[in-house]
């Protein structure tokens, strides 16, 4: 027959052996969400970093439409348009990952490197960019005498050391006021 207290240390022996099972199993899936969490952080880091140098460039691609536009006119009607503008934009979905994977080799956008300071150093990206027009046009818009036509600005980039971890893709409308 047992006694109270054999019956005590037989309960403490199944809640101690309970505790090892289930200690070493919650240790696994906390350390398994940790490494998981690390692992997003970085990405989300890699990708942060890739939006500012994408906005990096657009302010610059911004500056050099407005450039080639005062300099030569409305891009369309340029006898040879810069290689970040496409006119023809039967082919141009830059909403696509496929897009931008191949828009190089099919002459769609223009390369070009942006360098960012990132606190442990300088870090490059490629960045690829593209105007297309928007087929907009409006009179209302600029100071009399001058009309507003539109143009759609791409910039998408990637970290040079990490393209896995991923790409940021940014769009903006560019108005330039012509005179009519």
């Amino acid at each position: 027959m047992k006694t109270p207290r054999s019956q005590r240390g037989a309960a403490l022996l199944v809640v101690i052996a309970l505790f090892l099972i289930i200690l070493p199993i919650a240790l696994l899936a906390i350390f398994g969400r940790t490494l998981q969490n690390d692992t997003f952080s970085g990405s989300y880091l890699w990708r942060a970093q890739a939006r500012d140098a994408a906005n990096q460039q657009m302010a610059a691609l911004r500056s050099t439409v407005a450039q080639s536009i005062g300099n030569d006119g409305l891009l369309e009607y340029q006898a040879s348009p810069p290689a970040w503008y496409i006119g023809n934009t039967q082919n141009v979905q830059p909403n696509s990952a496929s897009f931008w994977s191949g828009c190089q080799t099919n002459n769609l956008c223009q390369a070009t490197t942006v360098t960012l300071n990132n606190g442990t150093g300088r870090q490059n990206f490629q960045v690829l960019q593209l105007v297309t027009p928007t087929g907009v046009i409006d009179d209302t818009l600029c100071n009399p005498g001058y009309i507003a036509v539109f143009y759609n600005v791409w910039v998408q980039a990637t970290a040079t050391a990490n393209p896995a971890a991923g790409s940021a893709t940014t769009q903006a409308v560019y108005r330039a006021c012509i005179l009519q």
